[in-house]
């Protein structure tokens, strides 16, 4: 069906693990840059849309006839939400909690799952298999962005070795 889809969903929890487990708190609560979101704030929106957005939406898509898929402004979010509030092991617990649940889900479907059809708000007509293959690059998007926030970190403290490089 879609191994690599389930190979990145599968193995983004210990990924996750793997790059905070030697980060303090005081790492992990730190913006990269003014308006950019912190490795706390990066685990907190995983773990709200793995229920909220990931596996609602798919499954609205499997036991709904083309249900409307509403968008949400996912920065307003973690800021009514507080995501900056929360603890990150915490939120990486829970979600890591939500993706094995959600896994188990996942496989059961079939492949006439896959062709099964929401609308999107933003972005029209989406099928099962499109999403899951978005709910995949999402993850692997949050994970380059918490390896990004860990080359922040780095950077200021490289001296004239800061000429080979440029921070997106």
């Amino acid at each position: 069906m879609l191994k690599r889809v389930f190979e990145v969903l599968a193995s983004t929890p210990n990924k996750l693990r793997r790059e905070i487990e030697t980060m303090s708190p005081r790492e992990m609560k730190a913006s990269p840059a003014p308006g950019k979101w912190s490795v706390q704030v990066v685990l907190a929106h995983l773990d709200d849309l793995e229920s909220f957005a990931m596996r609602g939406r798919v499954e609205a898509m499997v036991t709904q006839d083309n249900p409307f898929l509403k968008s949400f402004d996912q920065v307003a979010r973690a800021v009514e939400l507080h995501y900056d509030r929360r603890d990150p092991k915490k939120s990486l617990a829970s979600f890591t909690r939500q993706r094995a649940k959600n896994l188990r889900w996942l496989h059961t479907l079939r492949p006439s799952h896959l062709k099964r059809m929401g609308t999107h708000e933003r972005v029209g007509e989406v099928s099962v298999g499109d999403f899951l293959n978005e709910w995949a690059f999402h993850d692997l998007g949050h994970i380059k962005q918490i390896l990004e926030i860990k080359r922040h970190a780095l950077y200021p403290q490289m001296g004239n070795m800061r000429k080979f490089y440029q921070l997106s």
